[in-house]
């Protein structure tokens, strides 16, 4: 198996069928999709139900994206793997491009531009990421580790999201990588779609800032919004 998708979902039924949907519209030929879900009394179950032999299906036990987040990894047969959060979805070729970066370069993960999808107004605004540099990513505040694919040997290397922190256990992990002289590549153009709605964890502003204050200062930095932080849409 080449590669894994995982995508994790809490309280997204109404999200999830597209998620599932353009992860498995993929034309990349040797892939796997696994959903680790909590769950959550919604519509989710029932909407497995029709993919069942198409997807590997894991319900969570634990709680949080970290932790959720941890069980895909720990479960992918995939030399590389992939997030997609199910209120989000991958653009056609994603899995191919990105592939084809960690097949030919010596690099250990790879990231796209993407399309934020606002849901209130139906706007489509492209968000244009800046090549890999390691002082801009530790001055980003924060990394979208959705539609970035990892070389799987990463997370044995450097250890696991942690699953200690409410919030933000993308912008800790990308620190650690960082500290760890972890080399990225960056792909221009977009290649999946984030959702913007309330009734995502990241509208907590003030736990968002709360929480990266304690990461930051855990590896000796200021926390702050860099130009190319998710948050910032325009």
């Amino acid at each position: 198996m080449k590669v894994s998708v995982i995508i994790t979902s809490y309280n997204y039924g109404q999200y999830l069928k597209g998620a599932l949907d353009s992860a498995l519209a993929q034309d990349y030929p040797d892939f796997e999709i696994l959903v680790v879900y909590r769950p959550s009394g919604d519509s989710t179950e029932q909407v497995l139900a029709g993919y069942r032999d198409k997807i590997k299906i894991i319900k969570q036990t634990g709680q949080g994206l970290a932790n959720a987040s941890n069980i895909g990894i720990k479960k992918a047969g995939g030399e590389y793997v992939i997030r997609l959060d199910a209120d989000d979805i991958f653009y056609p070729g994603i899995l191919a491009k990105e592939a084809a970066v960690l097949d030919k370069e010596p690099v250990d993960f790879v990231y796209p531009d993407y399309n934020y999808l606002i849901e209130e107004t139906g706007e489509t605004v492209r968000k244009t990421l800046p090549a890999f540099d390691r002082d801009e990513l530790l001055g980003r505040g924060d990394f979208l580790s959705g539609g970035t694919m990892f070389r799987r040997s990463l997370f044995d290397r450097v250890g696991l999201y942690d699953e200690n922190l409410p919030t933000l256990e993308s912008y800790e992990l990308i620190l650690r990588l960082m500290k760890n002289k972890i080399v990225g590549r960056h792909l221009a153009g977009p290649l999946f779609e984030y959702r913007v709605h309330g009734a995502s964890m990241s509208d907590n502003t003030k736990l968002i800032e709360a929480t990266g204050c304690q990461i930051a200062a855990k590896y000796g930095l200021e926390y702050k919004t860099g130009p190319s932080h998710p948050r910032k849409i325009k």
